[in-house]
């Protein structure tokens, strides 16, 4: 007699390798698309903090230091003019100095690190560098501005690759598995077994064989076999559908915040050159106002001389003021050095950006159809699971009235797995 343990067929054996397969490909892709979705909310946070520093930067320049710059460059260019004549009279002296002491002591008051406090962004008459001294701020930061979240969304496509790798093996395993149990051994290849070979075991059915099963019974066992395979197939569809989610959550939040952040760097930059193009409306105003107050018939001839000087030095110093505003309000270019994305930001007006927020719009739906279908698939999996339940309690029992379970089971399943795709 043999006492050797008894082994399992190769039928069997065949049946546990693939179901292995197919459960370790699905773990595997699980974690790799884990993450490919940790690589996606890398790059927003990337992007979030990337922005944040363009944005900041920008607020620094154009709305803290930019306005006393301007300022300074107004009143310098003002006493620039009135110099020759603050020896002609006192109001000429009187408005030379107020324009000399201003510019001094904004200047004098200015941290040495920022725009007004470094000569070396004086630019001839025509203000302050402010692209320039962005451009320095921003290679103080070089770690912000070294991020790159495009870089770490590829690296996530890199792993949602490899996970797609995984889902399709653990569907070749599953249906290579459907194959196998619909596949009888040739009897050329069976031999009887010797008494001194391993008892093998054959009656053990991990997965439905339908190949197997006797003639009477083999279409029960076909769709047994079925409503097996959908809890192997679907969470893999699952793990599909909860990667593009991700990616197109992560593409449509990095689309919001770069949106956002343009919008607000632009109106920085336009906020100050309009306010600086009225400050030539003024300067233009108060010259004509000059020109009116010479013509007043209560001054003397001595003073409307005085008043008409001056209304001819305001009309000079209209056209340095806008030229002033316009150099400083310019948006930048590659030649300043500035970060392309915050050039191109400040460059490009809202009204342009339709193509970004059409693409952000875009990938949103996406995500939201993403989720729908994760949630459909989830309910056609949990129903899937009861329905092979159901299923082998039918078949257990005997009773043909008990079929109708598992096959209404199965066909909510498929139903919802065809909706999640329509």
């Amino acid at each position: 007699m043999n006492s050797r343990p008894p082994q399992f067929s190769v039928r069997i054996r065949l049946q546990i390798a693939l179901i292995a397969v197919a459960v370790g490909a699905t773990l595997l892709a699980t974690w790799q698309f884990g993450e490919s979705s940790g690589a996606y909310q890398d790059a927003v946070r990337q992007d979030i903090k990337r922005q944040a520093a363009v944005t900041e930067n920008v607020r620094a320049v154009y709305a803290d230091e930019a306005p006393f710059a301007f300022q300074v460059a107004v009143a310098q260019a003002r006493a620039e003019h009135l110099r020759p004549l603050k020896d002609e009279g006192r109001l000429a002296a009187s408005e030379y100095t107020l324009a000399a002491q201003t510019a001094y002591h904004l200047r004098r008051s200015a941290s040495p690190d920022s725009l007004l406090g470094n000569d070396g962004y004086r630019y001839k008459d025509l203000g302050y560098d402010l692209p320039r001294r962005l451009a320095d701020l921003q290679w103080d930061s070089p770690d912000l501005y070294a991020l790159d979240p495009d870089a770490t969304l590829r690296a996530g496509d890199r792993w949602a690759t490899w996970g797609l790798a995984s889902v399709a093996v653990g569907i070749a395993a599953v249906l290579a598995a459907v194959c196998a149990a619909n596949v009888l051994r040739p009897r050329r290849w069976r031999r009887a077994l010797a008494p001194s070979d391993r008892p093998v075991v054959r009656g053990v059915e991990i997965i439905p064989q339908p190949a197997i099963a006797p003639r009477g019974r083999r279409r029960v066992v076909l769709f047994h076999l079925f409503v097996f395979v959908l809890p192997l197939l679907l969470p893999l569809g699952q793990i599909l559908v909860a990667g593009s989610e991700q990616r197109a959550h992560a593409e449509a939040a990095r689309g919001a915040v770069r949106l956002s952040a343009s919008i607000g760097v632009y109106g920085q930059r336009t906020a100050f050159l309009t306010e600086s193009l009225r400050t030539a409306k003024v300067a233009e105003i108060r010259a004509v106002a000059r020109e009116l107050a010479s013509l007043d018939t209560g001054i003397t001839p001595g003073e409307a001389r005085h008043e008409r000087v001056m209304a001819a030095v305001e009309g000079v110093l209209v056209d340095d003021v806008r030229k002033i505003a316009e150099y400083m309000g310019r948006p930048p270019t590659a030649a300043d050095r500035v970060d392309t994305e915050a050039a191109t930001a400040l460059g490009k007006e809202p009204k342009n950006l339709s193509a970004a927020q059409a693409e952000q719009q875009r990938q949103a739906d996406l995500a939201q159809r993403a989720g729908r279908r994760s949630l459909l698939l989830s309910a056609a999996t949990a129903i899937g699971v009861v329905a092979e339940i159901l299923a082998v309690a039918a078949l257990s029992i005997g009773r043909r009235a008990w079929r109708w379970w598992p096959m209404g089971g199965a066909v909510v399943s498929v139903g919802l797995t065809a909706v999640a795709f329509l």
